[in-house]
């Protein structure tokens, strides 16, 4: 370009949101670093309990459980640059045994998923093994109309249908009508949910603590973060 050669190199191979643990997956899934980035950015802590009531296949689940674990990502996946001669294979060796040393195998951390889909549940259960966090965990078919809280704290992230490839668009705010309803406040707990539908807040029934601009693939999106809990009004004698 204008007498200028850049020359690209790619180190990667696969693209780097691939993990190595999702040869399979639910319909319209979400990439796992955008997923990854919602744990980030809901700080998602290492005792926590967390669910995720419309795991799908269990990205979310899993990327919460690799963060609080401090799993590196990309552990169970292959580098094109591994091939390279001038790289000395031990080097890829060591660094992977010292991500695992960090790994913090006893943390406390547990995760719940839910999806009405029993085959989806299924797909969640085997990712997660192959992610190798299945012993922090669970997911069975439930009905989001019977979501509830676990322990005295914890987070709560979703990626609902949006009404683009799955459910129409009067499902989809009927969905989200319901998770405002349940999804109470309390202390302690905090809520994720991402959606490019720009009437979610109205449809939630709440305006949104925080919201941060992301990109679903080519789907522009927010997330909708609900963390605080409203003062109760003071006592007053009538």
């Amino acid at each position: 370009m204008k007498d200028q050669i850049s020359l690209m190199i790619d180190t990667s191979g696969v693209g780097l949101h691939k993990r190595g643990y999702r040869q399979n997956a639910a319909e319209a899934p979400i990439k796992e670093t955008l997923a990854a980035a919602m744990v980030d950015l809901s700080r998602v802590h290492s005792d926590a309990n967390f669910i995720d009531p419309c795991c799908g296949s269990g990205t979310i689940l899993i990327e919460a459980a690799m963060y609080a674990m401090n799993i590196a990502p990309g552990m169970q996946r292959r580098f094109s640059a591994e091939h390279w001669k001038n790289i000395d294979s031990k080097l890829w060796q060591e660094e992977r045994d010292r991500a695992r040393s960090m790994v913090l195998r006893d943390a406390a951390f547990e995760a719940h998923g839910f999806d009405i889909d029993k085959a989806a549940v299924d797909l969640a259960l085997d990712n997660a093994k192959k992610a190798g966090v299945i012993g922090h965990v669970h997911v069975e078919s439930r009905d989001l109309h019977d979501f509830q809280s676990l322990g005295d704290f914890g987070c709560v992230i979703c990626n609902p249908p949006y009404g683009e490839r799955l459910l129409d668009l009067n499902q989809a705010e009927e969905l989200y009508r319901t998770m405002g309803k349940v999804f109470v406040p309390k202390h302690g707990w905090s809520y994720g949910i991402i959606s490019p539908d720009e009437t979610f807040e109205e449809c939630f029934g709440r305006k949104a603590d925080r919201r941060r601009k992301l990109y679903n693939g080519m789907i522009k999106c927010q997330y909708y973060q609900y963390f605080r809990v409203p003062k109760e009004e003071p006592f007053s004698k009538p």
